[in-house]
C-alpha cells in the first residue's frame, strides 16, 4: 500500500461534505476526507462527491480495498465505490475479488453489484457465471446485478434462470433485475 493508513487519520477532515467543494489536497489529505466518508454511518456518496475530494480518490479506494488488514465494512465500501471508477485498474481489483478463495459472501456480492453499475454490458459474462453459483447469496447478488445492466444479454439470462431457480429470495432478485428492464424499455418506448 503506497500510503500507510496511520498516515491517513493525523489530517483533519475539510469539506468532504456533498455540495462543498475541497480544495487541492494532499494525497494524505484526500485519504482523511476519504477514510472518514467510509466510515461514516450513512454516507449519501456519489461520483461527485469522491471527485470532490480529489485526483487520487481511485488510488486510495483500491488501496483500501485490497489492503490485507482492512476493517471489512470500510474495505466492503472501498470495493462498491469503484463502481463510479470503470477502468481497468478498478475491474481488475473487483475481478479479484470474485475469485480469492479466502473472498467471503458479502465480498462477492459487493463485487458483482460494482462490475454490474459500473461496466455495464462489459459484466454480464461474469454476473451470468454468478447467477449460477452455489450461494444462494451470491446468485441474489448476480441477479440485481444482471438488473443494473441495460442490456438484452443481461434480461435473457435472467429469463432462463427464473423457472429453473429453486430459492425464493433469488426468484424475488430475478423479477425486480427482470422488472427495472422493463420499466427501462418503457421509458425508451415513451420518449
Amino acid at each position: 500500500m503506497a500510503l500507510a493508513l496511520a498516515a491517513w487519520l493525523p489530517v483533519p477532515l475539510q469539506a468532504a461534505t456533498p455540495g462543498h467543494a475541497a480544495p487541492t489536497a494532499s494525497k494524505a489529505g484526500q485519504a482523511n476526507r476519504l477514510w472518514e466518508l467510509l466510515q461514516a454511518p450513512h454516507p449519501q456518496v456519489d461520483a461527485q462527491v469522491l471527485q470532490r475530494i480529489g485526483p487520487d480518490v481511485m488510488q486510495l479506494l483500491i488501496e483500501t480495498a485490497t489492503a490485507p488488514r482492512m476493517d471489512t465494512p470500510v474495505r466492503l465500501r472501498a470495493l462498491g465505490w469503484l463502481q463510479w471508477y470503470p477502468c481497468t485498474a478498478s475491474k481488475a481489483v473487483l475481478m479479484e475479488a470474485l475469485r480469492a478463495r479466502s473472498a467471503s459472501v458479502g465480498t462477492v456480492r459487493v463485487a458483482l453489484r460494482a462490475l454490474g453499475v459500473g461496466f455495464g454490458a462489459a459484466a454480464v459474462p461474469v454476473l451470468g457465471e454468478h447467477l449460477l453459483h452455489p450461494d444462494p447469496l451470491v446468485r441474489e447478488a448476480a441477479a440485481y446485478a444482471l438488473g443494473d445492466v441495460d442490456e438484452a444479454k443481461a434480461r435473457s439470462m435472467l429469463d432462463d434462470r427464473l423457472e429453473p431457480e429453486s430459492e425464493l429470495a433469488v426468484r424475488d432478485a430475478i423479477v425486480a433485475a427482470l422488472q427495472r428492464h422493463s420499466d427501462r424499455a418503457a421509458k425508451r418506448a415513451n420518449r
